[in-house]
Parts: structure tokens; C-alpha cells; sequence
């Protein structure tokens, strides 16, 4: 243990030397600050200088600290910033708590608060006023009404991390008193992680949280902690956190906290029956606490120090004895514990009275609510009351308008098979003309093969014969093929043409989208002569067949294709006739560059099978954008759409399991993607 204090000594008699070599910086500060008063400055920021200097004068001259305090609450009140003017009137509470004043310090705490809870300041600005309220009921011994304060401290963490480290460190000082030291080591460990967050983080809204000393925590942390260690017999680590204290405060020249920590020191020695040491750092604490006139201080040190002269030296403990009474005196007389009670309970009947006000208050809104409510419900039956009989009549011709409707409805969707009927129809003869042609043609071409083979039959020439013959063997191949792709063509629309059982089927979506668009666009053809537009194919080869039903794919495919070769005319039709007028002359050379183009794209992404149509026609507006899968809105002119065949197109997608979008932009093109959860459609 004496290695403990001989190291305790080596360390005081360093750092007080390091203390009169001295850092300066917070001198310089209050000097820099008193300077700039002198300057003409607006009224708002005389304010902030005087809080400046009030907050740095706190711990070395709380004199000079309430002086300034006073001037900069008035400032603030004269620039109306009230978030100010709690933030430090919560400082001049600390300063006069520790100039021994504690009525009136109670007194600025609760003649703010009504103030603070009818304008909800619940920002930084508010702590300071929760952490000496706390520190006062604690003095008096009302440690659940001092816990209640501090824990105020943490609801508005997210923008008062200060608050927040302040508020644990004063529920450990509760704890440490009444010797609950778990409960105190845990809550100085969250005080420790808040004030480590504040000093390294720039996402709080706390005002004045920057640090006039530097530290990496409140100094008086490290001698809390050192009176919890001590509790628990671990002299070893009280030592190490005094030390710690001492490092800062007598290099910053802050007496206050030095004070604190030379009577902490004096206690340990206490404990550790070292009775010259501990009398010495006593007298050290008052000696620095009648520097600043820190009353709990001088306290503290002149019990230490009465207590150890009266076996020693009776006229020395007398001094003492009387010096304790003075100081107790001062701060917790009976004039002064009157005080404070007499406010307090000012305070709790106001509060009462208050909340009175609020509950009569309220009750009469609810009075006058339920007389609305009432009053309301006899405007509205009388109102129904009236408009029943209307009501009934309006009825009769809603009846009438809906049946109309749904005939109406019935008459459009038809039109649109129809439509589709025809569009499909005019693609499939197309179709077939092709296969057909060829087998015309090879047939009269075969006719002619058999005529020639006759003749050189007739003069014996079976060399020619049998070149005849080959030539006609493989015209009948031809025609042989292409019968069967106009049978293939036939039996496929006639299973089109049938009506859908809804039975799924593993089928090629690249065969099917293939055979969609090439049917779509032939279909356009026959309908329009003039009709212009080229087509691509992006396939994904190794798509994996999928279990859907082909029919209602198909059409699907059909009318997004069909749309999207119409919105490629309409483009293409819309910069021809640009073209020639004279006014748009240098739009036009753009535009007849204009090639329409319907691209077919499929792909598998994961657990995704997707096909896209896409155009580069004219775009769908944003304005009629979330409308377009509505039922019976179209974009096409009046007598060439129903509106029905997106509606239908994505109700069958949707029956499917999958998803039918839409992407499109102005002047660029539209793109409609279908997308089917490949892991449920494949089960059989």
C-alpha cells in the first residue's frame, strides 16, 4: 500500500508543478472574449460572448461567472432567443450551487420550468436546468425526486448527447450515496460512452457542447469513480482515477475540481489511517476552495480536518469545528432549508393549481365536443331525413345506368376480341400465303419437270431422266415442307381460335413470342399497305420452358406487340407530316431519320423468366401514366380502341403469378415488361 502513496505523492508534486508552468489557454480565452465586448457589437452577440465567458469562469471564478451569467440572460431575453436564455440560467444554477446559494439557485430552476414545459424546449438548452434541479434534491435527501430530474436528462438523446452523459453521471451520484455501487459503475460507464460520443461526433444539435477544457470526460467522473473503488476496497484504482483528475485540473488551473479531488485524496488517506497525509491534501482542499469561496469545499475539508485535531490539538479542532458550522450553516441552515421548503412547496401548489386548470380546461372541451357532436348528429339526420325520399328516387335511375353499363361493357369487350379476331386473322392469312406460294410454284415447275422427263424418255436419254428426276424429287420436298408449315400454321390458330381451358403447359415462350410477333406484324401488313416498321428478336437461348397457359400468353403478346407497332407508326407518321412544314424545317432533319423498330427480348434473371416489348415511339405521357391498365382507358383516337387489352393482358399475367409493368419516356420509347416467378410456375 505504500508504494500506492508514495506514487500518489510523486504525482500531486509533478502536476502542481506543470499547473504553475501552466497551461494558459482558458485565460487567454476569457481575455480574448473581454476583448471583443470592448468592440461595438450587436445585442445578440454581446450574448454569446457573456455565455462564453460564463461558462469558462464556472469552475475558476464563480463570482466573475454569475457577473457575466446575469448580463447574458438579460441580453437574451432583450434578443428573445429563450433556448438560450434556459441554457444558461441552468449554468448560473451550477454557479450558485457551488458559491453556496442553493435558494437561489432552487429558485431560478423553478421559476423557468413552467416556461420550459409551455414552450417544449426539449433540446440541449434544458439540460443544465434537470442536472442541479437533480443536484439540489439530492442536498435535501430527496434522492427519487432528484433519480426523477436526471433521468429527464436521456429522452432527448438523439439531439442532447450532453444531457445525456450529464444525467448518467448524476444518477451515480445518487447511487454512490446511498451505496447501491453496481447501479452507480453502470450508469458511469453510459455517462463515460455519451460524453465519448459527444467529443467525437458533429450529428448532435447540442449547443455549447464544445470543450472549454479539453477533457475526455467531466473531471469530477474519475473522483466518483474513485469513491466507488474506494467502497469497495480498492484503494489501487481510486488512486489511479485521482490521478487522473489531478492531470487535468491543476494543468487548467480549474480550482474547483482541484479542490474536490485534494479532499477526496484526504478521505483515501482516511481510510488508509495515513492521518499527515490526509490532513495535509484537507487543508490543500480548503486552501484552494477560499480561492473561488466554493462553500462545499470548504466543507468537506474542515469536517476531515476537525475530526483529526480534536484528539491532537483541541484549539486547531475547535477552529474547525467552528468552520464547519459556519459553512453548514451557510449552506443548509434552517433559514435556508425553510427557504427552499417554502418553495418547493410554492412550487408543488402551483403545479397543482395547473394541472387543475388543465383538467377543468379539458373538461370543458369535452363539454363542448359532445355538444357538437350532438348538434352535428341532429344536422345530419335532419339532412338524411330530407334526402331519403331523393335518395330513393336517385336510386331507381342508378339502377337503370348501371344495367346500361354493364351492356355497355359487354358490347365493348366483345369489340375488343373482335378487333383482335381481325388483327390475328389478316396475320394468319399472310402467313399462309407464303407456304402456299411456294408450293405453287414448285408445283408448276414440277409439271414441267414431268413433261421434259416424257420427252427424254421417249429417246431412251435415262441420263437426263434421272437428273429430271432428281430435280423433281426434290420439288416434291418442297412442296412436301411447305404444306406441313401451312398446316403447322393452321392447327396453331386453331388451337388459338379454342377456347382456353386454363390448363398450363410447359411451353417455349421463345417459340411462342416469336410466332406472336411475326403474326402480328404480317397482320398489320394485310390490314395496311402503307404500314413501315422492322422488328428484332434478342432470345435467350437457353430459356427454360415454362408452365403457362399458351393461349392466354399469346394474346397477350399480340396486343403488346400490336401496341407497339402502333405507337411506332404513329411517330413515324407524325415526323413525316413535320417534315413538310416549312416553320420546322431544322426538326425535321432529325426526324427523318426516324427509323420505327418493335424489339422482342427475353431473358432469365435468377428466379425471374422476363419478356420485353419494347418501341421507340412517341412515349406514353406522364400525366395518363398510372391509367394505362385501366379498363376502357386507351391513348388511341376515338373508334380504334376499347382500352380493354392492357386491362386484360395484365389480368392474365397477374392470374399467372407474375407482373406486368411499364417503362417509358418522351421522344424515346415505351417498354412493357412481363415478369413470371420461375420457381412457382414450373410445378406441375
Amino acid at each position: 500500500m505504500m508504494r500506492y502513496i508514495l506514487l500518489l505523492v510523486f504525482i500531486v508534486s509533478n502536476v502542481q508543478l506543470m499547473g504553475q508552468k501552466g497551461n494558459t489557454n482558458l485565460i487567454r480565452q476569457i481575455d480574448s472574449l473581454k476583448q471583443e465586448l470592448v468592440k461595438p457589437q450587436p445585442d445578440s452577440i454581446k450574448a454569446e460572448i457573456h455565455s462564453r465567458i460564463t461558462i469558462n469562469y464556472m469552475h475558476i471564478n464563480p463570482d466573475s461567472s454569475k457577473y457575466y451569467g446575469e448580463n447574458a440572460i438579460k441580453f437574451f431575453e432583450k434578443t428573445k432567443n429563450f433556448r438560450q436564455q434556459v441554457f444558461i440560467t441552468g449554468h448560473m444554477m451550477e454557479t450558485n450551487i457551488k458559491l453556496g446559494n442553493l435558494p437561489m439557485a432552487l429558485e431560478l430552476g423553478l421559476s423557468i420550468l413552467p416556461l420550459i414545459e409551455g414552450r417544449g424546449v426539449y433540446k440541449s438548452g434544458v439540460s443544465p436546468i434537470y442536472d442541479n434541479l437533480g443536484l439540489i434534491y439530492h442536498y435535501l435527501g430527496d434522492n427519487e425526486k432528484s433519480i426523477q430530474y436526471y433521468r429527464m436528462m436521456l429522452i432527448r438523446g438523439d439531439v442532447d448527447i450532453r444531457g445525456v452523459a450529464f444525467g448518467y453521471f448524476g444518477m451515480a451520484v445518487v447511487y454512490e450515496s446511498i451505496n447501491k455501487l453496481d447501479s452507480a459503475l453502470i450508469c458511469l460507464d453510459k455517462s463515460h460512452d455519451a460524453f465519448y460520443e459527444g467529443n467525437h461526433s458533429t450529428n448532435y444539435e447540442d449547443i455549447n457542447w464544445d470543450k472549454p477544457y479539453q477533457y475526455k470526460v467531466y473531471p469530477a467522473w474519475y473522483n466518483l469513480r474513485a469513491k466507488v473503488y474506494l467502497k469497495q476496497n480498492k484503494p489501487e484504482l481510486a488512486l489511479a482515477d485521482l490521478r487522473e483528475t489531478l492531470n487535468t485540473t491543476l494543468n487548467s488551473k480549474e480550482v474547483f475540481h482541484t479542490s474536490n479531488t485534494y479532499n477526496d485524496i484526504s478521505a483515501l488517506y482516511k481510510t488508509l489511517n495515513k492521518s499527515d497525509s490526509s490532513i495535509y491534501y484537507a487543508e490543500k482542499g480548503i486552501e484552494e476552495a477560499n480561492k473561488i469561496s466554493y462553500i462545499s469545499g470548504i466543507l468537506d475539508g474542515s469536517k476531515i480536518l476537525a475530526e483529526y485535531y480534536e484528539s491532537i490539538d483541541p484549539q486547531k479542532a475547535l477552529k474547525y469545528f467552528k468552520l464547519t458550522s459556519e459553512t453548514e450553516k451557510k449552506l443548509y441552515g434552517a433559514g435556508n432549508m425553510q427557504v427552499m421548503k417554502d418553495m418547493i412547496a410554492q412550487s408543488d401548489k402551483k403545479q397543482v393549481e395547473i394541472e387543475a386548470a388543465k383538467d377543468k380546461y379539458q373538461n370543458r372541451l369535452r363539454m363542448n365536443a359532445i355538444m357538437g357532436i350532438a348538434f352535428t348528429l341532429l344536422v345530419i339526420a335532419i339532412f338524411l331525413f330530407i334526402n331519403s325520399r331523393r335518395k330513393q328516387k336517385a336510386k331507381l335511375k342508378i339502377e337503370k345506368a348501371y344495367d346500361l353499363l354493364k351492356s355497355t361493357q359487354s358490347q365493348l369487350i366483345q369489340s375488343e376480341k373482335m378487333a383482335s379476331l381481325g388483327e390475328l386473322t389478316a396475320g394468319i392469312a399472310h402467313e399462309i400465303q407464303n407456304p402456299l406460294n411456294f408450293v405453287n410454284n414448285f408445283s408448276e415447275v414440277s409439271v414441267d419437270l414431268v413433261e421434259e422427263m416424257r420427252e427424254e424418255m421417249a429417246t431412251g436419254n435415262t441420263d437426263e431422266v434421272d437428273v429430271l428426276s432428281n430435280d423433281l424429287k426434290q420439288n416434291l420436298e418442297k412442296i412436301s415442307h411447305h404444306g406441313k408449315r401451312a398446316s403447322s400454321i393452321v392447327i396453331g390458330m386453331l388451337e388459338h381460335s379454342r377456347a382456353s381451358d386454363g390448363k398450363r403447359e410447359l411451353t417455349d415462350i421463345n417459340t411462342l413470342a416469336d410466332e406472336y410477333l411475326r403474326l402480328a406484324y404480317h397482320g398489320l401488313r394485310a390490314k395496311d399497305k402503307s404500314f413501315n416498321a422492322d422488328f428484332k428478336t434478342a432470345f435467350d437461348d437457353e430459356l427454360p420452358k415454362i408452365s403457362v397457359v399458351p393461349q392466354d400468353i399469346g394474346r397477350v403478346l399480340l396486343n403488346l406487340i400490336n401496341n407497339a407497332f402502333y405507337a411506332c407508326t404513329e411517330r413515324s407518321r407524325t415526323s413525316t407530316e413535320q417534315s413538310r412544314t416549312s416553320t420546322e424545317r431544322s426538326r425535321s432533319a432529325d426526324e427523318n431519320d426516324y427509323k420505327p423498330l418493335v424489339s422482342v427480348i427475353t431473358l432469365k434473371e435468377e428466379d425471374k423468366i422476363i419478356i420485353k416489348v419494347r418501341d421507340n415511339g412517341n412515349g406514353i405521357p406522364e400525366s395518363i401514366k398510372d391509367k394505362i391498365f385501366q379498363p376502357f382507358f386507351t391513348t388511341k383516337p376515338t373508334g380504334q380502341g376499347t382500352g380493354l387489352g392492357l386491362s386484360l393482358s395484365y389480368d392474365i399475367i397477374k392470374a399467372h403469378g407474375g407482373s406486368l409493368e411499364l417503362n417509358t419516356e418522351k421522344n424515346v420509347g415505351t417498354e412493357f415488361i412481363i415478369t413470371f416467378p420461375y420457381q412457382e410456375i414450373t410445378k406441375e
